[in-house]
């Protein structure tokens, strides 16, 4: 059993050795703050709200952290979300939900291969080669197109799959209006986070990043790997797409955009390291 000591170490380590310890010690003020000063905020109807918003972001950022642990940038994950939201909603439209549902992930899942082939042939740093193709693949959406908002008004089935209610949690909190889209969330960070923690391929993508030569040295393919993480990356900003579709049932060309920052903003305030190495999806 843990003792005292062990359990005061423990608590120690979290608050000030961790990287979570400042935004956790931010977050409960800042909560704290809305639920004394905004009228409302503690509802389950505003909870529930921001929890909704939450997921798109966090799915996105999922594949995002993968990559920045690799030691990589990708700033091109807000356009490959228009992409894959652009592709399954006008064949979802056309009466081909579930080819739309894999291409719309498949595509952007091959352009963020293309991002992380361009990174290992050329040596050029993964933030210029994304800063590029960012404005190319949303160029190419504006092209394919024609720059039309893409919007549909019927109700297809494949929609509440991504974005129906959450009936057995809403039913438990009076007012509240859970989405399906926070179960692939949680189930997403479940099956990443266990890849990252618990196979060797986690154990070289911390190696990828942390220390390229001396992973490099102990056998690791480097270039694999984080070509492999371009590949995660834009396969769940497709997905990500998806979900936006499924719950606003509109896409535009310009949809995602600034996404790749706070995506961003959100693996580093959740504990990963700037220059990789270090982190976790949970």
């Amino acid at each position: 059993m843990a003792t005292a000591e062990t359990w005061r170490v423990k608590t120690k380590w979290l608050f000030l050795g961790s990287t979570l310890s400042g935004p956790l010690a931010v977050f409960l003020v800042v909560f704290l703050l809305l639920s004394l000063f905004v009228p409302n905020f503690m509802t389950m109807r505003s909870i529930t709200g921001i929890i909704n918003a939450a997921t798109l972001t966090g799915t996105l950022t999922i594949g995002v952290a993968m990559l920045m642990i690799s030691g990589e940038f990708d700033l091109s994950v807000g356009s490959l979300l228009a992409i894959g939201g652009y592709v399954f909603g006008t064949l979802a439209m056309q009466g081909q939900p579930v080819i739309g549902l894999l291409l719309g992930i498949l595509v952007p899942a091959i352009l963020g291969a293309m991002n992380g082939l361009i990174l290992v042939w050329t040596g050029i740093p993964s933030f210029i080669v994304t800063l590029g193709t960012k404005y190319f693949y949303r160029g190419m959406l504006w092209v394919i197109s024609g720059g039309a908002m893409l919007q549909t008004i019927e109700k297809i089935p494949i929609y509440d799959l991504f974005n129906a209610r959450f009936a057995l949690l809403n039913n438990l909190f009076k007012n509240a209006n859970f989405r399906t889209s926070l179960i692939w969330l949680v189930l997403l960070v479940v099956i990443f986070q266990f890849i990252l923690a618990r196979t060797a391929f986690g154990n070289h993508v911390f190696a990828s990043g942390g220390n390229p030569g001396a992973a490099l040295g102990q056998g690791v393919n480097v270039k694999r790997v984080k070509v492999t993480n371009f590949v995660i990356s834009g396969a769940l900003a497709g997905f990500t797409g998806i979900l936006m579709f499924s719950q606003f049932t509109t896409v535009r060309v310009a949809s995602g955009d600034g996404m790749e920052l706070s995506a961003i903003a959100s693996a580093v305030v959740g504990g990963v390291l700037i220059t990789g190495g270090a982190g976790s999806i949970w």
